[in-house]
């Protein structure tokens, strides 16, 4: 089975939940893990519970807001026993999406692919030189 963790330090990752069941539904495999939101709210204990599930038969991606963070730097030593366990650093949203759509076996090859997709995906947008009527369904043409 695929699973995925979504794990930031305050409230993004319940962000990222919000839009993703709006995109994709609420019956996905999508534990999503909120740190340093509480002052009684563990991130230790929310690591074992959200690994808890995970059997060797399983594919797992976890995405982590920053890279080297704390949030990140825990995950990755609780994740470390696992060999099924891909950890991805610096999400976002159009990046979990296909990775929670897809139907594509979850291996290091597809990780490197989704990666790169979202490296793609960051774009400056340009700006049009004259204004546009916003009534006009060819915006985006």
């Amino acid at each position: 089975m695929k699973r995925f963790i979504v794990a930031s330090h305050g409230e993004l990752a319940k962000g990222i939940q919000s839009t993703i069941e709006l995109f994709a539904g609420h019956e996905l495999p999508i534990t999503y893990i909120t740190a340093y939101t509480k002052a009684d709210s563990d991130l230790d204990d929310q690591l074992k519970k959200a690994l808890a599930p995970v059997t060797p038969a399983d594919q797992v991606i976890i995405f982590t807001d920053l890279m080297g963070g704390s949030v990140n730097q825990k995950l990755t030593l609780a994740a470390a026993p696992y060999k099924n366990i891909f950890i991805i650093a610096g999400f976002n949203l159009p990046v979990i999406l296909e990775a929670v759509l897809s139907a594509d076996p979850v291996d290091q090859k597809y990780i490197t692919t989704l990666i790169d997709k979202g490296r793609s995906g960051l774009q400056q947008v340009s700006l049009p030189s004259k204004p546009i009527d916003s009534n006009n369904d060819d915006f985006l043409n």
